[in-house]
């Protein structure tokens, strides 16, 4: 795909998002991206908290083995028979979006995957800073309505 990774965010990952940012200012929080690919789209149907004991007001660390369990349950519980993990979410308690190591880490991250990964970066204004990589390269998002 050479265009912008068109994307649609649902009003529940979208909510789970904002609560979990507002819960833990002045931390970061963070977690995972759960939904599909349908065509050329990524579908974020949920976001799931993975909470990271040591984050602070400037890092937030998706630590593997409660990202699995969260993983796990959030497939099991919410029973969507093509739900699956389509990236990575966490909040900055300062209005600034993403940072060249989240850059990086969701590029890294993209290589294990033929579809592109997303990150959002929930701002403390509210914004959500979406991003997306594919196969190691930064992409270009076009948010489509739900």
């Amino acid at each position: 795909m050479t265009g912008p990774v068109p994307v649609v965010i649902h009003s529940d990952a979208r909510q789970t998002i904002n609560e979990a940012a507002g819960r833990a200012a002045p931390l970061e929080a963070g977690g995972l991206l759960l939904g599909w690919w349908d065509s050329d789209r990524v579908i974020v149907r949920s976001a799931v908290e993975v909470v990271d004991p040591a984050a602070s007001g400037t890092s937030w660390i998706r630590r593997e083995n409660l990202a699995q369990q969260a993983l796990d349950w959030a497939i099991a519980t919410l029973g969507h028979p093509w739900m699956g993990y389509v990236g990575d979410w966490h909040s900055h308690p300062a209005p600034c979006g993403a940072s060249v190591q989240d850059l990086i880490s969701i590029r890294e991250a993209s290589r294990a995957y033929l579809q592109p990964l997303l990150l959002i970066v929930h701002r403390c204004d509210g914004v959500l800073d979406i991003r997306a990589a594919r196969r190691g390269r930064s992409q270009t998002v076009l948010e489509v309505a739900a």
